[in-house]
């Protein structure tokens, strides 16, 4: 047996004597147990030591060791010296690990052989726990292995914690005790470089806390001397160039750290220099566009973060700037826009405003439309107008609107799932007359604007109909006059997984006072079986008179067999091996609350589906669009995989498809119209069913085989085992009133009765 401590904890300690124990408790409280905690304390002169030796009394896993004042880059470091452990983990001691943690991240370690491990990080507070923003935007967190210059994502998780490091990666590498701010950048930035192996798990391991006030306290800390903050950068950003020029990095690397920094650490010093001593805003800036003149050319040329930072984020400072800051900020906005590519300017040139103000000064020296901006900027920060707006038109704009005549045969159309007619309002306005298209107004997903959204609630309170196809919050809690009618037209058929006030209890569920607020003001729910009257009365807790079995519009194109021929023609010239073999559609739906559910571990075992199935199939796999991260054992560019995820619209992708394996999606509603075979692998249906909930039994409801393992579906696939009078018997309850009419009858009953 080796008896030898397999992880070794550091944790340095400064004045936490009213958090601690919680942080300690957390590793007790591990499923793993071979290792040893360092606790080493930097000074603490309140009572942290006692708390630490109470908790720790009984567990020689724990040794605490106190030390003079020197910072945390020391105290790591002295636990570096101290650790026996064959892998080393860092913990901050106000944060909490998961309590499988350990568990996981060395049993990654051990099969996978890698020299890091890593998993999800979560932030919380008194009140909630959240995913961190750019761990998720950035892909941080996908699972699997990686290395950096493959992944160089992986900057925008430098922090030393959440991370198993095998001894060997860092046992000559030290924190840097000279800088006081972004020390241990250099540390993890090396550990990436050097490793070999970096492997990232599904899991979360660990939860960084949020103290009350502690984003408000760095920004002070920032504003109080922000030389000194940035020096710290700059000599961080020193440190990384010569660690990228002796480990021969890739530019990719160099430029994505770059970028991270600028939109990180530098974008909030900017923040927080203008909130304090006005005399050093100048010689801040100067040394800003020191460190950026001086980047490499072919660096600077692709980083977007720049024209970002100093013109989206900057220019609303315009304000705060004396003359001679104005002239160094102009200097810098004119390098910019002289090295940077088109598609680094892109951003910029999106916001117009900011880039039309940010080309006043570097053209004609002009800070007037800055100046404009900047005022808007404080009006915005100091009043929340985004709020106010929205009660602005809530109470004043619908309310006097309302006193005002309806219009007769006005008809809105509103939606926040995109900028652009899709779905139910995109087939019914297509099938209107282009008489009927001008009573029509269209209320689409646009960027904020006091105008827009002061539009929007003048128009609700004059229109005769409202059609809506989803959760539209411009309507919630609104009262409407008696002759009008709000039509929830639902994007999803059937009924499947629950929603509404029928998911209230659900891990996944809103309050109920959301969903009051959300459907209060619906007329008629449009549903595509009579059958489902009672479940949708219940989902959005209207009279079962309100819902209407008229059908679902945007599923009319399974019966028009000249849209079929075109959508298939477009996806057979796009992906020609579609013609040449036979297509599985891998359709499954996400997991988990929002953060989470960006990621998908794919139990279906694809390299057995490859060498059954291989040669007389592909496998189509297109998931939720809220999955941005997917892990599977064979590559996503294998010949056997066509990866049509992104793909906006799933129906021609149904169309070219010859069967579908899905598991809780409510595709299987559109899918039935075409007839065709439906499996249902469905390995982890208990904890999805505590996490959703289904109308009906799922096992009774399914119009195909449910399997857990991927052997029994590749057979019953090869042998196209299918049981077709079930698939009938689901269409007869769920989907009878899609025929191919349901807009015709949309239109009949609530547009051209009212001409």
């Amino acid at each position: 047996m080796n008896d030898s401590i397999k992880i070794s904890i550091i944790i340095p300690v400064y004045h936490v004597a009213d958090i601690i124990e919680d942080t300690l408790k957390s590793i007790q409280n591990q499923t793993f147990e071979n290792y040893e905690v360092l606790l080493i304390d930097d000074g603490s002169k309140d009572e942290t030591a006692e708390v630490i030796e109470r908790c720790i009394a009984h567990d020689d896993r724990f040794h605490y060791v106190y030390k003079e004042n020197q910072g945390p880059a020391a105290a790591r470091n002295d636990g570096l010296k101290l650790a026996k452990g064959d892998f080393i983990l860092f913990v901050d001691s106000d944060d909490l690990l998961a309590p499988n943690a350990l568990t996981v991240m060395y049993q990654a370690a051990q099969s996978e052989n890698a020299d890091l491990v890593t998993g999800s990080t979560k932030r919380f507070n008194q009140k909630q726990e959240w995913f961190i923003d750019a761990h998720i935007t950035e892909n941080v967190i996908k699972p699997g292995a990686k290395t950096f210059e493959e992944n160089p994502e992986l900057v925008y998780s430098i922090g030393p914690c959440a991370k198993l490091y095998k001894k060997e990666l860092v046992e000559d590498i030290r924190f840097l005790e000279e800088i006081k701010y972004g020390e241990d950048q250099p540390f993890v930035l090396e550990t990436l470089i050097r490793a070999q192996k970096i492997y990232t798990v599904d899991e979360v391991v660990y939860f960084y806390r949020l103290r009350d006030g502690e984003n408000k306290s760095l920004t002070q800390s920032i504003s109080q001397n922000p030389i000194r903050i940035l020096d710290s950068i700059l000599q961080f950003l020193d440190v990384a160039k010569k660690l990228f020029n002796a480990y021969g990095s890739s530019q990719n690397v160099q430029l994505s750290y770059y970028n991270r920094v600028v939109k990180i650490e530098i974008s909030d010093a900017i923040g927080g220099v203008f909130t304090g001593n006005k005399t050093k805003r100048h010689e801040f800036f100067q040394k800003l566009g020191n460190w950026l003149y001086a980047l490499p050319e072919t660096i600077f040329y692709q980083m977007d973060a720049v024209p970002f930072v100093f013109v989206n984020r900057t220019i609303g400072f315009a304000l705060g700037m004396d003359k001679h800051t104005k002239e160094t900020y102009q200097a810098i906005l004119q390098y910019i826009f002289k090295h940077s590519s088109e598609e680094s300017l892109k951003v910029v040139r999106e916001a117009s405003e900011y880039y039309r103000a940010a080309l006043s000064i570097v053209e004609q020296g002009s800070f007037r439309n800055a100046n404009r901006l900047a005022v808007r900027q404080f009006i915005r920060q100091k009043f929340d107008t985004n709020k106010l707006v929205m009660r602005i038109g809530r109470q004043l704009v619908f309310r006097f609107g309302k006193l005002l005549p309806v219009k007769k045969g006005s008809i809105v159309f509103g939606t926040e799932r995109s900028d652009v007619l899709s779905g139910n309002l995109k087939a019914i306005y297509d099938c209107m007359s282009e008489q009927e298209k001008k009573r029509v107004v269209l209320l689409l997903k646009k960027s904020p604007s006091w105008k827009h959204t002061l539009h929007i609630f003048a128009t609700l309170a004059r229109a005769e109909t409202i059609v809506i196809d989803d959760y539209y919050n411009k309507i919630y809690s609104l009262s409407f006059k008696k002759e009008v009618k709000v039509i929830q037209t639902w994007h999803a058929a059937g009924a499947f997984k629950k929603f509404g006030f029928s998911a209230l209890f659900a891990s996944d569920s809103e309050t109920e006072e959301f969903e009051k607020r959300a459907h209060s003001s619906y007329t008629d729910v449009l549903v595509s079986s009579e059958n489902l009257i009672s479940e949708y009365s219940e989902a959005f807790r209207v009279a079962p008179s309100k819902v209407k079995p008229i059908g679902v519009p945007r599923t009319d194109l399974f019966f028009n067999e000249e849209k079929i021929r075109t959508l298939k023609g477009h996806l057979y010239q796009k992906y020609p091996v579609l013609k040449k073999k036979k297509a599985i559609l891998y359709a499954p739906t996400f997991r988990g609350g929002a953060g989470h559910r960006m990621n998908f571990k794919m139990q279906l075992d694809a390299l057995k589906m490859k060498k059954a199935l291989g040669d007389e199939y592909v496998l189509i796999l297109k998931f939720h669009p809220v999955v941005k991260n997917v892990a599977m054992n064979l590559a996503e560019q294998d010949e056997f995989i066509l990866d049509l995820s992104d793909e906006k619209d799933i129906n021609p992708i149904m169309l070219v498809s010859d069967s579908l394996i899905t598991d809780y999606s409510s595709v299987i509603f559109e899918y039935s119209l075409l007839n065709r075979p439906m499996y249902f692998f469905a390995d982890d249906l208990e904890n999805y069913h505590d996490e959703r909930g289904f109308y009906f039994p799922y096992e009774e409801m399914v119009p195909g085989a449910i399997y857990q393992e991927s052997d029994t579906l590749i057979r019953d696939i090869q042998n196209e085992q299918f049981d077709y009078e079930k698939l009938n018997r689901f269409k007869e309850k769920f989907v009878d009133a899609l025929d191919g009419k349901s807009t015709e009858r949309f239109i009949t009953q609530y547009v051209r009765h009212k001409e």
